[in-house]
C-alpha cells in the first residue's frame, strides 16, 4: 500500500548534493500536507513505536512499515465507510513517516542502549480530510491504542497529537534521520498510494515553501 522512494527514481535531482536533495525532497512531501491543510484538512503528529524486534536493521524497517500499513489500513475505515469508492479516492487521509532515533545526547547514550531497537520508531504526518467519520480526530481515535497493538503484534503504541503551528517546522524535523545520515531516501513511507501524486517523487516545494496557517480550535 505504501510508496517507497528510491535514488533510481530521483533523476530531476541528480546534480543536486545530497543534502540539498534531502532539503528538496523534505519540502515537496512536506507541501502535499501544507496543500492540504491549506483546503481545510487537520494535521497530526504521529508517532508508532515497537516491541523489541529480532534482525537486520532493514529487515526490521521494513517489519515497522508493514505494520504501520496494517493500522492505516484500518483507520481508513474509520475515515470512510467505503474507503476505496471513486468519491472518497482523493480524500484518503496522508501519512508521511520516516525512521527516527533518539537524539543523541551524552546523558541519554545509557537509556537509548537499552530501549527496544536502539530507540528506531517510525514518526512523521497525517493529514486527515474534513467531514469524515473521525468526529473525536486521529488523536483522540488513538487516545486507546489497544485495537492496534493487540497480542502478539510487534506494535508498542500508537499515538497521534494535533499540529496547531509550525508545520514546515515539525515536518522538517521528522526528517532529521536523513539529514544525519541515519536513514536513505527509501526509508520513506508515503500512504497512500492509490494517489499518482504520491505515487512517485514528490513535486518540488514551491518557493518560498509555502506556511499554512493552523486553526488552533
Amino acid at each position: 500500500m505504501g510508496t517507497h522512494v528510491h535514488m533510481d527514481s530521483l533523476v530531476g535531482l541528480a546534480g543536486l548534493s545530497r543534502s540539498n536533495q534531502i532539503n528538496q525532497l523534505t519540502m515537496g512531501w512536506g507541501q502535499i500536507a501544507i496543500d492540504r491543510v491549506g483546503e481545510g484538512w487537520l494535521p497530526y503528529l504521529l508517532v508508532l513505536k515497537f516491541h523489541h524486534m529480532a534482525g537486520r536493521p532493514d529487515t526490521v524497517l521494513a517489519q515497522m512499515q508493514r505494520e504501520a500499513e496494517r493500522v492505516y489500513a484500518s483507520v481508513l475505515t474509520r475515515v470512510w465507510r467505503r474507503p476505496h469508492t471513486a468519491t472518497n479516492r482523493a480524500r484518503l487521509p496522508v501519512w508521511i513517516l520516516v525512521p527516527d532515533f533518539p537524539v543523541p545526547k551524552r546523558a541519554k547514550e545509557r537509556l537509548r542502549d537499552l530501549t527496544p531497537n536502539g530507540g528506531l520508531h517510525l514518526q512523521g504526518v497525517a493529514v486527515v480530510p474534513p467531514g469524515s467519520r473521525l468526529v473525536e480526530g486521529l488523536d483522540g481515535h488513538l487516545a486507546d491504542d489497544r485495537r492496534y497493538c493487540g497480542a502478539g503484534s510487534p506494535l508498542a503504541s500508537v499515538f497521534a497529537k494535533r499540529i496547531t503551528s509550525n508545520l514546515d517546522y515539525v515536518h522538517g524535523y521528522n526528517f532529521k534521520a536523513l539529514a544525519r545520515g541515519r536513514a536513505d531516501f527509501d526509508a520513506v513511507l508515503i500512504l497512500p498510494r492509490t494517489s499518482s501524486e504520491l505515487r512517485s517523487v514528490p513535486r518540488l516545494a514551491a518557493e518560498p515553501w509555502r506556511r499554512p496557517v493552523l486553526d488552533r480550535g
